[in-house]
């Protein structure tokens, strides 16, 4: 530990700033042990300890006047010490604003690291707008909404050098490199983030593989990182859990369909849009426990069964129906008859995120009365 410690302290000198502090601190150290002899030796009734507070008192300028300089030697030393102590104290200021802007200019490039821990990174920035938008939603997010945010982006829109000062409030550290580069994803501590959202542009297909092979990389390396992204082609839905990447969602496909069903229903765009939200209202959850975690007896009863359980017992949801894995589709409003499965997730409307095992022994108990 202290070899470590003596290490840190050796690389530190390696830096002009830290060398340049160390030589300041001597300098004021020294001035104030001039001073102070100084002043017990040729001022009257002023004791060294008197002269340590008075050479203190005038190299940091602040002068309370409780001790003053009758002899030309002390009027002297004092005179050099407050002009040493004003240069000191400008050539300190300087360093520390220096190095404040510096690490400001860093982080708007994007050249520095993120070191936390639990934290959503964020890959690419499609455009300003798409990106507030994504931070507005996960502002709402009862999980994400307080989780420290990592954008990484190998370009910025219009060309911009540096993030613009909006973005900057939102996001935790800003990267700036090559998503699919390993040391861009080390930089980003990718293998101590909670999750990765890969956002694409429509109007760039190709980014649709680009971050299919990052994110099949961060799962090669991290597999705990949940990883889920957008993607401008359908057909590479299919791709996403060759790579193990846990979900995604096609633009394209969402598009499309609502345009439809825009058509044949004016207005049901409003209805998808209050669903998708986390601004508030209801939104469509999948039940984090599986049918099967909920304990025993819970296996072989109906979807209807279940359906009439929740609301005997007033429960705050709208069940709609199962899902088996996140790579295959839902089975929304099926036959009462259905007998649910082990595997089965639980697909429901709710204002908040319902706790399914918490309530999983009411909901055996009252099926249990049915049957």
């Amino acid at each position: 530990m202290l070899f470590y410690f003596f290490k840190r302290i050796l690389r530190k000198f390696s830096q002009p700033e830290f060398r340049m502090l160390i030589g300041l601190g001597a300098v004021f150290f020294l001035m104030i042990l001039v001073f102070a002899f100084v002043m017990s030796t040729y001022e009257k009734d002023v004791t060294f300890l008197d002269g340590l507070w008075t050479a203190y008192i005038t190299l940091t300028t602040i002068g309370y006047g409780d001790v003053s300089a009758a002899t030309p030697q002390g009027r002297w030393v004092t005179v050099l010490t407050s002009m040493l102590g004003i240069g000191c104290f400008g050539i300190l200021t300087g360093i520390i604003l220096e190095r404040a802007m510096q690490r400001r200019i860093k982080k708007m490039k994007g050249e520095g690291k993120h070191t936390g821990t639990g934290h959503l990174i964020i890959v690419n920035v499609p455009s300003y707008s798409e990106i507030m938008e994504l931070m507005s939603e996960l502002d709402y997010s009862p999980d994400y909404k307080n989780i420290p945010r990592v954008l990484v982006t190998s370009h910025l829109p219009n060309h911009d050098k540096e993030i613009p000062s909006f973005l900057s409030q939102k996001i935790g550290a800003f990267i700036m490199g090559l998503p699919s580069a390993l040391e861009t994803l080390e930089r980003a501590n990718a293998g101590h983030a909670k999750a990765c959202v890969f956002t694409s542009a429509a109007s760039d297909p190709a980014m649709d593989d680009t971050n299919t092979l990052t994110a099949g990389l961060i799962e090669k390396n991290w597999p705990q990182v949940i990883t889920v992204m957008t993607c401008s082609r359908s057909e590479t839905l299919g791709n996403l859990s060759t790579f193990g990447i846990d979900g995604g969602i096609s633009t394209t496909d969402l598009q499309m369909g609502l345009l439809v069903q825009e058509l044949e229903d004016p207005g049901i765009y409003k209805v998808y849009s209050e669903l998708s939200s986390n601004s508030g209202g209801n939104q469509i959850y999948i039940s984090h426990s599986t049918v099967g975690s909920w304990g025993e007896n819970t296996q072989n009863f109906s979807f209807g069964c279940l359906k009439i359980a929740a609301t005997q017992l007033n429960l705050p949801v709208e069940i709609l129906g199962i899902q088996k894995t996140t790579h295959e589709k839902p089975i929304l409003n099926p036959e009462n008859k259905l007998v649910l499965a082990s595997i089965d997730h639980i697909v429901y409307m709710a204002r908040k995120r319902f706790d399914w095992l918490g309530s999983s022994s009411q909901i055996r108990e009252q099926i249990k009365k049915m049957t």
